[in-house]
């Protein structure tokens, strides 16, 4: 293994600990997936509407991205910032993207564990099994990127972890607003205008994951554009946090 892997590992060791020793956060970091999925599968067995499973399921992934990955991310390096834990960092042989890797993996895990763990309950207890699994994964695995550098720009944008809470909300209601609005798209799928947004997106793929009626290979093919839309709005997230993000707190 080598210096950086190393360096790595014991960021989210140190990252992890520290959830872990907040019972009430880890509680409802292990708890609250499973108890929303529950609902879910008990609530939206008899109100599916023409999208099916693929609607609720979006949802509920778009609501475990926005706030386990985005809001957490956002106030975990807001109040590491504030601390002056950060800077403490740059001092050691830790490259800047290591830190921020390292700090930022307990909630790109913890999302894309809830994510996972939303859809094996659906899956089961729906049941409602994804025709495609490998798109859904992608599609999961894009929205916890997205959201991950979204919250690292975000808090260039603050000075405190109070701040942190309001700065965090527009993007996460955005999220989940975009998501309802390109449903309105019906069977059929979001239209050019909802597909730009992130929940359109997301909802896309999910509707496409869950079509039993394409093949695998339709599925990929149509799946293309909300796959570019979903990289896009990750590089225009990378690109906000490498120009706002600060390492030490605003004077």
């Amino acid at each position: 293994m080598n210096l950086v892997s190393r360096q790595l590992l014991a960021l989210l060791r140190t990252e992890v600990k520290l959830v872990g020793r907040n019972a009430t956060v880890a509680g409802t970091a292990t708890l609250f997936p499973v108890g929303m999925a529950v609902l879910l599968v008990l609530f939206s067995r008899d109100t599916l509407g023409g999208l099916g499973w693929a609607l609720p399921v979006a949802m509920q992934l778009a609501l475990m991205c926005g706030m386990t990955v985005y809001i957490t991310t956002t106030l975990t390096l807001t109040t590491r910032r504030e601390d002056l834990y950060l800077k403490r960092l740059r001092t050691s042989e830790c490259s800047d993207a290591t830190i921020l890797a390292g700090l930022s993996s307990p909630p790109f895990l913890l999302g894309l564990v809830q994510c996972l763990v939303v859809v094996a309950i659906v899956w089961a207890f729906g049941p409602a099994a994804p025709s495609n699994v490998p798109l859904l994964l992608l599609g999961i695995l894009l929205a916890v990127g997205m959201c991950t550098v979204l919250a690292i720009a975000t808090t260039g944008l603050v000075s405190t972890t109070q701040q942190a809470d309001m700065a965090a909300m527009p993007f996460f209601l955005f999220l989940i607003g975009t998501v309802i609005w390109a449903a309105t798209g019906g069977v059929e799928g979001p239209d050019v205008v909802q597909l730009l947004l992130p929940g359109g997106a997301l909802l896309d793929l999910t509707r496409l994951a869950y079509d039993s009626s394409l093949g695998v290979g339709s599925q990929f093919a149509d799946a293309a554009p909300a796959v570019g839309v979903l990289v896009a709005w990750t590089l225009l997230g990378a690109f906000a946090a490498k120009r706002l993000f600060r390492w030490e707190k605003r004077v």
